[in-house]
């Protein structure tokens, strides 16, 4: 998860910005009633809280919600607690994350190289309604923790700030060619 985090200045700097996730695109998409439970579309949610073992991040949130994340064993089925979807990253930290701002809405998933670097990146471009949607949305989310989710578990999760592109996502990891070529695949199936 550091790599992620070091990795996200590069991006944007190299005007990659890292922006929401997948969109309203056929007819899906926020309302006033989303469901929390998983799709099994890539999702763009906000993070209410998070846990990584010894460190409780996020607002103050019931002490029945700490130690639900903290007793979380992962990597673990996502489930919903207290009205929220609680699901782990590949690092193993708990997110506790509100109903989706969009849940599909992809246009085009591609393995990107980053630089002289082995690593790769997943930049999602998103359909013209889910750009909108995450462009409403992103209006009152600036200083708030984003998470891009799909089959299972949180990929990654931002800090929504100016630099906030909402055409398109992007997805690090500690990501090689064959696995970020292996999720661009899987989400454009999706």
């Amino acid at each position: 998860m550091r790599h992620l985090r070091k990795l996200a200045p590069l991006v944007l700097v190299a005007t990659l910005a890292a922006a929401l996730l997948s969109a309203c695109g056929s007819g899906s998409g926020s309302s006033s009633s989303p469901s929390v439970a998983a799709s099994d579309q890539l999702e763009v949610r906000p993070v209410y809280a998070r846990y990584a073992r010894g460190v409780a991040l996020g607002p103050q949130i019931p002490k029945d919600l700490v130690d639900e994340m903290s007793g979380t064993q992962c990597p673990t089925d996502p489930r919903v607690v207290g009205g929220k979807l609680l699901m782990c990253d590949p690092g193993k930290t708990v997110f506790l994350m509100d109903a989706p701002i969009i849940s599909g809405g992809v246009e085009k998933a591609t393995a990107t190289h980053i630089g002289n670097q082995k690593l790769w990146y997943v930049k999602v471009d998103l359909t013209p309604d889910a750009q909108k949607t995450l462009t409403d949305a992103s209006k009152s989310l600036d200083g708030h923790e984003i998470a891009y989710i799909f089959n299972g578990e949180v990929l990654t999760s931002i800090i929504v700030d100016s630099s906030y592109d909402p055409t398109h996502i992007v997805i690090l990891g500690d990501y090689n060619e064959a696995q970020a070529k292996k999720l661009a695949d899987d989400i454009n199936a999706a």
